[in-house]
């Protein structure tokens, strides 16, 4: 099982501790290090970045450590990775050549496939 934390209750994203792969089972962890529950992973996760907890629907609020951080372009499915692909900052615009560029180091196209 792979790891991930969630800082709050509220959060619908976890950080992944370690890489995950499609079909990876990420168990969800609190801040105590209490697992939480489990899920499967739709997608390629690596270290540091965000997986779906639930299904977030197009212009729902990301929430992390308790706190917005973006809003969702697209339907994100719950397993799913969180990036800027499928997140809008509500703080700093990313021109689109940029996040392509992010999306493009990561293997990933802008639709969230790899490549």
């Amino acid at each position: 099982m792979k790891r991930s934390i969630r800082m709050q209750e509220k959060d619908n994203v976890a950080t992944l501790l370690e890489d995950a792969a499609p079909g990876d089972m990420v168990g969800i962890f609190d801040q105590k290090n209490c697992l939480l529950y489990e899920i499967f992973t739709k997608d390629k996760i690596p270290f540091g970045n965000k997986i779906a907890l639930r299904s977030i629907a197009t212009g729902e609020k990301v929430v992390k450590y308790g706190g917005i951080i973006g809003e969702s372009v697209r339907d994100i499915e719950k397993g799913t990775l969180v990036h800027v692909h499928n997140v809008k900052s509500l703080k700093v615009d990313i021109p689109p050549a940029f996040k392509k560029e992010i999306m493009r180091q990561m293997g990933y196209d802008m639709e969230g496939k790899p490549i």
